[in-house]
């Protein structure tokens, strides 16, 4: 008499810790990175004159009370080269920036079905979300933002690559 033993393997549990990160990121590449192109598209053209005109007038006040050096000016005149970078390229720039969102947010939702995968696009995704910035706008005026970016995203990729051993 045979007798048939089926094995059942129970599924695999993801940890607290990468469920809160990957909820965290689904807001961060989601809500600020996906949701924010979508409605710098849809406003940007309403809204660019009256921004340009404050940081205008804001960098005219900065010359004024001998503050034409520094970190606010700086960032100031940044702000301007951005926005007329926007612009100029308005479709280009933010269509780039929701087709790295969605890459990933794709690459976390994999993360969160414990798929390895998902680590490695989001991991290229977000690379490349930074540097498309650089490219497309201005270097200089975008380093400083760029940076930032770059430690947080370091940071994220640091935590996921940690819970690699929980995916497949």
């Amino acid at each position: 008499m045979e007798e048939n033993v089926t094995t059942m393997e129970a599924p695999k549990k993801r940890p607290t810790f990468l469920t809160v990160l990957c909820i965290l990121s689904f807001i961060g590449s989601g809500g600020f990175g996906l949701l924010n192109s979508l409605y710098t598209y849809v406003t940007f053209e309403s809204s660019y004159p009256a921004k340009i005109e404050q940081a205008t007038e804001g960098l005219e006040k900065m010359k004024e009370a001998g503050m034409e050096s520094g970190f606010f000016y700086s960032m100031t005149e940044n702000g301007i080269i951005q926005l007329n970078a926007l612009s100029e390229n308005l479709e280009l720039i933010t269509g780039v920036n929701c087709l790295f969102a969605i890459l990933s947010l794709v690459g976390i939702f994999m993360m969160f079905k414990l798929k390895k995968n998902g680590f490695y696009l989001y991991l290229i995704a977000n690379l490349f979300w930074l540097l498309v910035p650089l490219a497309l706008i201005d270097f200089d005026a975008m380093l400083s933002m760029t940076i930032i970016g770059a430690i947080i995203t370091a940071v994220f990729v640091i935590m996921y690559a940690v819970n690699l051993k929980h995916m497949e």
